[in-house]
């Protein structure tokens, strides 16, 4: 099976490489992590291209997961200062209703920006009413929380199922009311930021409520959005390592040792050979797994684990080793090694690390 790109994905993705390379350069990434403050001209570009548009989560095929992966390999490659990946799922999955359509409008032109909770399970909503809702709780891994304007969110609406998973309900937060609290935790990688939310007494109606309350249908489209994020993350991994290994590959071409480049070196050689190799083998897990879930195969979460899995593991290896080979200035602040290195730490982690997709595999495969 053939999964080299055609020409439409080719000139997508030289066109968001130039885009990130124009408008989101290095020493624009480090003043957001000096200022802690994200692009109001990136928030509009990114919607005004079109770019949060890209998946049909509606569609049984063709859900875009291609173009979605070409834009996750060029985020990671140039250390996109935006939450790409939740902003892209919560205006994907809020076009699937009519009713959220003037927020989707609001999405897509800037006016509005998305972010999702991964882990919500310390809060909880008590209903007061007919169409009067109270949430409570920690909301948790919320990248860009403090720059977004919505946030989405699984959250268990007491007494509308039998169980804890068929009371979760998605749920639209306001992440400007008055009612949420901040607290960032300053993690690793400080290019894109994660917080944890804290609700008091926040109030919402049905309006807020995503697709239906209750009946498991928090759960399941909460786990089809991870599953998706998983393979984005992949792909990121994988764009980032190919950032470091060229960066890597340029500078053995020119420092010198011994009146040579230190490329010629046959343990650097090999060293570079074996990354080439692994980004090859990222790219190629990756690939399938955004064909399996386009046609919805029955093996897209294994494929999806696998991708996620591998590339989370070789490409903190591919990190370590960019560094070492570029010696002791490898390990400075004014290299660019460590914002790399953070990024991919950060990506490898969120969404579970290899060692949590390997068990997922593991379970698949046993049932």
């Amino acid at each position: 099976m053939d999964f080299s790109y055609n020409d439409e994905e080719v000139m997508l993705q030289r066109s968001i490489r130039d885009m990130l390379k124009e408008k989101n350069t290095i020493e624009q990434v480090r003043h957001f992590i000096k200022k802690s403050e994200m692009s109001q001209e990136m928030r509009k570009l990114i919607a005004q291209q079109g770019i949060l548009s890209m998946f049909d989560l509606a569609s049984d095929e063709n859900k875009g997961m291609i173009p979605g992966v070409i834009l996750a390999q060029e985020a990671g490659r140039a250390l996109l200062t935006y939450p790409y990946i939740e902003a892209t799922l919560v205006n994907s999955l809020l076009s699937t209703s009519e009713i959220q359509a003037k927020t989707v409008a609001n999405i897509e032109i800037g006016a509005a920006l998305p972010t999702i909770a991964w882990t919500s399970t310390e809060a909880v909503v008590e209903k007061r009413g007919e169409n009067h809702y109270v949430a409570n709780g920690i909301l948790k891994e919320v990248p860009f929380a403090k720059d977004a304007d919505l946030i989405l969110a699984s959250i268990r609406i007491l007494g509308s199922g039998f169980s804890s998973q068929e009371e979760e309900t998605l749920v639209l937060i306001d992440a400007k009311s008055s009612s949420l609290n901040f607290k960032n935790n300053h993690s690793l990688d400080e290019t894109y930021p994660l917080y944890e939310v804290a609700l008091h007494d926040y109030a919402f109606d049905q309006s807020s409520i995503v697709l239906a309350e209750g009946m498991g249908v928090g759960n399941q489209k909460m786990k089809e959005l991870k599953r998706i994020a998983s393979l984005l993350l992949a792909a990121e991994l994988t764009g980032a390592s190919e950032r470091m290994m060229h960066s890597t590959v340029q500078y053995l071409k020119e420092r010198k040792q011994f009146g040579v480049a230190i490329g010629s070196f046959q343990a650097l050689k090999h060293m570079a050979a074996d990354m080439f190799t692994q980004i090859e083998s990222m790219k190629a897990a990756i690939d399938y797994s955004a064909w399996a879930l386009d046609v919805n195969h029955k093996e897209a979460a294994e494929a999806v684990s696998i991708a996620k899995s591998y590339a989370s593991s070789h490409s903190i290896k591919i990190a370590g080793d960019a560094i070492q080979m570029h010696g002791g200035i490898g390990y400075t602040w004014e290299n660019d090694m460590h914002l790399f290195f953070k990024r991919i730490r950060r990506a490898a982690a969120i969404l579970g690390n290899s060692y949590d997709h390997r068990e997922t595999i593991a379970q698949l495969v046993i049932d």
